[in-house]
């Protein structure tokens, strides 16, 4: 008789059965109780082993698990599929616990109520059902030990987690601080996604805080936010989600976010993760830093990418307006300090260093890719050349800047749809400052016109679909250079191979930007040695809101006690005049103050995180505390979208 057990499917798609002991019950309540477990059980399992059998990708043979009594023994499995089987057995068993001692002790504390003699024997073989699941899921990960690679892989998972401690007790503690957040970056750039994937997920920035939103919602659950703070940061050379959730669940909130972007940019697993980052906790914020820092730009130490991670704080942080109606930004107060703090190191770092001297936007390595190609391409040099520059936006006026900085009197053609725009560009200060006696303006329908006449043609408009394909550049006499600096392209797949028509994209910039990058060498290990230390004091701040819910708690203990006891004392108190009374409370306020003062300050103490979690479960536990969340962001999400109109 085959022993009683959940049955779920490992990576090779060969069922594994995990037997579960019957706990014993009488027989008036055997049959409700028994089937009572398994419903819950089976319900919570369910969702856990389905995560595990999704994984699979690739379908293999493999003999069944031999079963005797609650141990579980695997043979035989392909050590491919294994190996994608193993990193998934410590997150089974990681939710199997937290849903034991987290989840469904809601649902016992509410069969407890009830006061139905049937129900008790469920509640406890509830328990010990779940109990009996851990225990099994360990058994399969002992099983896989017995290969030294995947030996490897699951110490490197478990050390990845927590350290090993000698007091087992003591690290359940730490790690059942239900309060933390945890910081997480998710994206892909210019480093190792090519421009057609990078357009999939490319956002306008009209609409950050709109995708930002419908993350939150989306990972959103019966028992709350899993995502609840995010923003978004997408430019033509990376696309990034910095976005926080607690720290017991910052699994699920990478899974939800990468499910998520699949869903958004219509692409498979397959097709985007081998391009997708992601950093979480101390190298999310590294990452943050580097960015805003320029370390990480196309063009090292290029200015433009401070100003956009700006943009990304300012939406983040920016409120609803119902008449205009935008969507609020769903940046609560972990992200949008990350943020902040960002845009500061970015300017620390290039005030302390010459990370930025000499260095130049995209805009201005397509200049530079203009002037190192022209005698190739044109047989001209670059100050030669008739340029046409299609769109007016602020890529374009950054090329503008770099343009004239190296040839004020070149001839320029600026070709937008609004002409007025493209004049006031012109006209603007810093443009005329460097030069432009030479250029004029056009518009839309005069483009092809324009680059008829003209030798180098720059396109960066908002586009979402090429503007030039290979049809409109056939038949030239003349050579033409094209320098698409947007994203989505502009210049449709083909161009190149036009006769006398050379393309190029931003992912060719990365050629003219590697000489600068090595004169910067020194400058960079200066950059990062500040960074290091700023994201050390990042952490310290982080780690010490998981306790602000507590202290906050401890406050309103505090003040219960002392309006209490003041309230004792109210008869003794009458014959006092109202500005006494309103000494004495003012007295009573400060001593509170003063004795819990000390409990504040070792909160901010610069510590690391092991110990920030001791000291704030040591505060839950003195004086037995529930958290209270003043903002109430991490109960209840930020502001949705639906709520914008009445």
């Amino acid at each position: 008789m085959t022993p009683p057990g959940l049955t779920f499917l490992a990576p090779h798609g060969a069922p594994i059965l995990v037997p579960m002991p019957v706990p014993a019950a009488s027989t008036a309540t055997a049959g409700l109780g028994h089937n009572s477990a398994r419903i819950v059980l089976s319900s919570c399992a369910l969702g856990m082993c389905a995560g595990v059998a999704s994984s699979s990708r690739k379908r293999r043979t493999a003999r069944l698990a031999d079963v005797s009594g609650s141990s579980l023994a695997v043979r035989e499995l392909d050590e491919p599929d294994v190996g994608k089987f193993v990193p998934k057995m410590r997150a089974l068993q990681n939710q199997a616990e937290l849903l034991r001692s987290g989840e469904l002790r809601q649902v016992i504390e509410t069969m407890k109520s009830l006061r139905k003699s049937e129900l008790k024997g469920a509640i406890s073989e509830v328990d010990e059902l779940l109990a009996a699941l851990i225990g099994a899921i360990q058994g399969l990960r002992d099983s896989a030990q017995s290969s030294g690679e995947f030996r490897e892989q699951l110490a490197g998972l478990d050390l990845s987690e927590a350290k090993p401690k000698k007091d087992k007790g003591r690290a359940a503690r730490k790690e059942g601080v239900e309060t933390m957040m945890e910081v997480h970056v998710v994206g892909l750039s210019h480093h190792s996604a090519p421009v057609e994937v990078r357009q999939k997920l490319a956002v306008a920035e009209a609409k950050w805080n709109e995708y930002a939103q419908d993350l939150v919602l989306y990972a959103k659950t019966s028992n709350g936010y899993v995502v609840p703070e995010a923003a978004v940061l997408s430019t033509c050379n990376r696309f990034e989600l910095y976005f926080a959730s607690p720290e017991l669940k910052k699994y699920s909130a990478i899974e939800c976010v990468h499910a998520f972007l699949r869903e958004q940019s219509g692409l498979s697993q397959e097709e985007l993760d081998p391009y997708l980052f992601t950093f979480t906790g101390h190298d999310a914020i590294n990452h943050l830093f580097e960015v805003s820092s320029g370390l990480d730009s196309l063009v090292l130490g290029e200015a433009q990418i401070l100003a956009q991670v700006k943009a990304c704080h300012g939406h983040c942080i920016s409120k609803a307006d119902d008449e205009e109606e935008t969507v609020p930004g769903a940046g609560g107060k972990i992200v949008a300090k990350m943020l902040n703090a960002g845009i500061r190191i970015g300017k620390l770092v290039r005030t302390r260093t010459k990370i930025g001297k000499g260095s130049v936007s995209v805009s201005s390595a397509a200049v530079e890719l203009m002037i190192s190609r022209s005698m190739a391409d044109l047989r001209k040099p670059a100050s030669k050349v008739q340029v046409g520059i299609i769109g007016a936006g602020k890529m374009s006026r950054l090329l503008l800047l770099a343009l004239f900085s190296k040839h004020p009197d070149i001839k320029v053609v600026l070709v937008n749809r609004s002409v007025e725009k493209a004049e006031a560009v012109l006209k603007d200060d810093m443009v005329k400052a460097r030069g432009g006696t030479n250029a004029t303006v056009a518009g839309m329908d005069s483009m092809f016109d324009v680059m008829k006449q003209s030798d180098v043609v720059f396109t960066a408009t908002g586009s979402e679909v090429p503007i030039i394909h290979p049809k409109d550049v056939e038949g030239r006499e003349l050579p033409l250079m094209l320098v698409d600096i947007s994203v989505p392209l502009n210049v449709a797949k083909g161009c190149e191979d036009v006769e006398n028509v050379a393309s190029y994209s931003v992912d060719d910039l990365q050629k003219v930007v590697q000489a600068n990058a090595q004169k910067r060498a020194a400058e960079v290990e200066k950059a990062r040695k500040i960074i290091g230390d700023e994201v050390g004091k990042f952490k310290v701040w982080q780690a010490s809101q998981g306790a602000v819910p507590y202290l906050a708690a401890l406050q309103a203990m505090a003040e219960r006690i002392r309006t209490t006891e003041t309230e004792k004392l109210s008869n003794k108190l009458q014959g006092l005049h109202e500005k006494e009374r309103a000494s004495v409370d003012k007295l009573t306020r400060h001593i509170v103050d003063q004795i819990f003062r000390p409990i504040y300050y070792s909160m901010k103490e610069d510590e690391n995180m092991e110990e920030k979690k001791e000291k704030i479960w040591a505060l839950k536990k003195m004086f037995k505390l529930e958290p209270v969340y003043k903002r109430g962001a991490l109960a209840q999400g930020p502001e949705s979208r639906g709520q914008l109109k009445p």
